[in-house]
């Protein structure tokens, strides 16, 4: 998992690092709620950490941020010293998931952590051989996609790529994103590469703008995002 986490002590921020880092997670780590509000707006975060006295915007503002500006869902956690009943219950009520008090506590705080990513992401938790997703079924051994009456085979990138977003489907996944989990970096070749095996995914998977069940689209500026087609979302 991606997470984000807001922390302006430098000592604690890289411990809390690498506890998530030593559980398989990767890390952004933002000083002040300004620079974390601007990232959210160029990447997409699967769980954000925040703590609630750090500069310039407070984690309770960057929550806000969060909920009520971009409308994410993605679970948030605050780890912070503010213990008093009053604080806990306005981060709850202001739409955080989960509050850990300061000191640290490693297995306690990981527990908090790997309780919401079971709870948020589901589908991705899931190392079956055999995935089925939105009536897609896909093969991790031999890289093969079956839907309706076709079989397709696809590149490892390609089903790298398609099965991450049949996983975050619906949810808005920045370039940035995409190719950090397929390719492993960035960089302007990487980004052409990803426009390709974009294209590529939508013919061999029938996910075109004129598709009749799930469509990938274009999000300007920002990435892609699968989605189903209004009449089919609770087929």
């Amino acid at each position: 998992m991606y997470i984000g986490l807001l922390e302006d002590e430098p000592q604690l921020a890289q411990y809390v690092c690498e506890i998530l880092e030593k559980a398989g997670h990767t890390t952004n780590t933002f000083s002040n709620g300004a620079d974390m509000i601007k990232a959210i707006g160029r990447d997409t975060i699967d769980l954000y950490v925040l703590d609630w006295r750090v500069p310039r915007v407070s984690g309770i503002e960057v929550l806000k941020h969060i909920r009520e500006i971009r409308g994410l869902k993605e679970p948030v956690l605050f780890l912070t010293s503010k213990t008093d009943e009053q604080d806990i219950t306005e981060a709850l009520n202001a739409g955080a998931d989960d509050y850990c008090t300061k000191p640290v506590r490693p297995q306690e705080f990981l527990a908090r952590i790997n309780a919401l990513i079971r709870r948020t992401y589901p589908e991705r938790n899931n190392q079956d051989i055999i995935r089925n997703l939105l009536g897609y079924k896909f093969n991790q051994l031999s890289n093969t996609v079956e839907f309706e009456d076709l079989s397709v085979n696809l590149s490892e990138k390609e089903f790298k790529l398609a099965m991450f977003l049949f996983e975050n489907h619906e949810r808005a996944i920045s370039r940035d994103r995409l190719m950090q989990e397929v390719w492993g970096g960035g960089g302007d070749a990487l980004s052409r590469s990803l426009d390709v095996h974009i294209s590529w995914l939508r013919k061999k998977l029938d996910l075109a703008a004129t598709s009749p069940k799930l469509r990938l689209k274009p999000i300007y500026g920002f990435g892609y995002r699968l989605m189903a087609v209004e009449e089919h979302r609770d087929a």
